[in-house]
C-alpha cells in the first residue's frame, strides 16, 4: 500500500517534539513557532491525540491565534497509527505554503522514526525536510521514571516507553529549567547523557523562554535527521504502558446565575481529582482543562500526583457561561476515571453555584498500536 501523492510549492521543513505525557510539547511548539515567525517565516502546526475535544489543539490556536497560525489535530491513534490522517491533515497546512510544519505526537507514542519520519522520507522525499527530531523531558519525570528517586505510580512498561521516547531522538530537550536548580540541571543532563550516548543535549524553559534561541539554532542549523531508528521495540510492551492509563477527554458547559471566576473554578477542579486520587493511590499521567468565554481562554495543568497545578492563558473572571474541555491520562480503569471527574464537576460546580452539562465524554484505554508502515532501516 503507498500513500497517497502530494503537490507542493517548495520543499517544507518539519520540525516534530515528542515527549512523554506533561513534557510541555504544546508551550514549546508555540515557543518555536513564534520565534520563525518573527524571522519572516510562515508556519503550521499539527497536534495529536487518541480522540476529540483535545486541549492541546485549543491552547495551540489560542497562543497563536493572532499570528495567522494554520492549526490541525489528528485524532482517534497516534500519528503512527494514523499515517494517512496525518498526511490529509499536512496536506490541509500545505495550502497555506509554509515555510515549516510544526508537529506533536501523543504523548504515549514512541518508534516515531520507523512509522512516521522514514514513510514521509521515502514517499514524500521531495516535499519534506526534516530537522532533527527532539523529545522533550520533564525533569520529575526523569528523576522518577528513568532514575528511580521516587516511586512513580507507574508499572515498569511505562519506563520501558518513556526510554524507547529518549533513545530514538536526536536532541534530548530537558524543559522546565525554570523550576529546578543549576546543578539539579546539570546532574540530570549528565546522567542523560550516560543513559543514551551520543545524542545533542539541552535545557529550556518553554514557558520563560530560557535556551529556546539555541534550541531553535540547534533545529535549524544541524544537518537534517528525523531521529534513530529503533533497533527493535515489543509492541506487546508498548500497548501494555498504554493501556495502563485511562484516557478521557470531555466536552462541558457552565451556565451560573451570578459571575464565577474562571481561573478559580479550574484550579478547585484539579485540586479536587488531586485528593480523590491521592484516597485511590494512583498516578496522574496528564490532568489539563481549558475554559473559553467571550473570546478568551484559560488553562490549568497538572503532570503528576505530587505536583502543583499551573495556570495559563487569559484572567477571565465575571463569567456567566463558558465552555470547558478536559483532558484526563490517568492510572485507573476507564469506568473509575470517568466516575471521578464526573463527581469533581459535580462537587466544584455545587460549591461555586454553576450549572454544568456534559456535552460529550469519551473515556477510554488506547487500542493496540498497528502502525501500516514500519521501515526499520536507516533512510537518509
Amino acid at each position: 500500500m503507498k500513500p497517497k501523492p502530494l503537490s507542493v510549492f517548495k520543499p517544507v521543513r518539519l520540525i516534530f517534539v515528542g515527549g512523554f505525557l506533561g513534557s510541555g510539547k504544546t508551550t514549546a511548539l508555540a515557543a518555536i513557532a513564534r520565534r520563525l515567525i518573527d524571522q519572516g517565516s510562515r508556519v503550521g502546526i499539527i497536534t495529536n491525540d487518541q480522540t476529540e475535544n483535545l486541549v492541546d489543539t485549543l491552547i495551540a490556536r489560542r497562543l497563536l491565534s493572532e499570528l495567522g497560525v494554520p492549526v490541525e489535530e489528528v485524532v482517534k491513534g497516534c500519528f503512527c497509527c494514523k499515517f494517512d490522517e496525518l498526511i490529509d491533515h499536512m496536506e490541509k497546512i500545505l495550502a497555506h505554503k509554509p515555510d515549516f510544519l510544526l508537529g506533536e505526537p501523543v504523548g504515549s507514542c514512541t518508534d516515531f522514526v520507523a512509522a512516521v519520519a522514514n514513510p514521509i522520507k521515502i514517499h514524500y522525499r521531495d516535499a519534506f525536510r526534516f530537522a532533527p527530531f527532539s523529545t522533550l523531558v520533564d525533569p520529575d519525570r526523569a528523576k522518577g521514571i528513568l532514575f528511580s528517586e521516587d516511586d512513580t505510580g507507574f508499572p515498569e512498561e511505562v519506563t520501558y516507553l518513556f526510554s524507547k521516547q529518549l533513545e530514538e531522538a536526536d536532541v534530548i530537550v530537558l524543559n522546565k529549567a525554570d523550576l529546578i536548580e543549576d546543578g539539579e540541571r546539570m546532574q540530570l543532563l549528565k546522567e542523560l547523557g550516560r543513559r543514551f550516548g551520543k545524542k545533542t543535549y539541552l535545557s529550556v524553559s518553554a514557558r520563560e523562554g530560557q535556551g529556546m534561541d539555541l534550541w531553535l539554532d540547534v533545529l535549524l542549523s544541524h544537518r537534517p535527521s528525523a531521529g534513530t531508528v529503533l533497533a527493535e521495540i515489543d509492541y506487546d510492551r508498548y500497548a501494555r504502558a498504554e493501556a495502563v492509563l485511562g484516557w478521557l477527554n470531555g466536552a462541558v458547559h457552565l451556565k451560573a446565575p451570578v459571575p464565577f471566576d474562571g481561573i478559580r473554578f479550574l484550579l478547585a477542579l484539579l485540586e479536587d481529582l488531586q485528593r480523590d486520587f491521592k484516597e485511590r493511590n494512583t498516578e496522574i499521567g496528564h490532568l489539563k482543562c481549558v475554559l473559553t468565554s467571550g473570546g478568551k481562554a484559560a488553562w490549568a495543568n497538572l503532570t503528576r500526583l505530587a505536583g502543583t497545578p499551573t495556570v495559563g492563558g487569559d484572567g477571565i473572571a465575571d463569567l456567566k457561561q463558558a465552555s470547558l474541555i478536559l483532558n484526563a491520562r490517568v492510572r485507573m480503569e476507564p469506568d473509575d476515571l470517568s466516575s471521578a471527574v464526573k463527581g469533581a464537576l459535580e462537587r466544584v460546580s455545587k460549591d461555586q453555584g454553576i450549572d454544568f452539562r456534559v456535552d460529550d465524554l469519551q473515556c477510554f484505554s488506547p487500542a493496540y498500536p498497528e502502525p501500516p508502515y514500519l521501515i526499520r532501516e536507516p533512510v537518509d
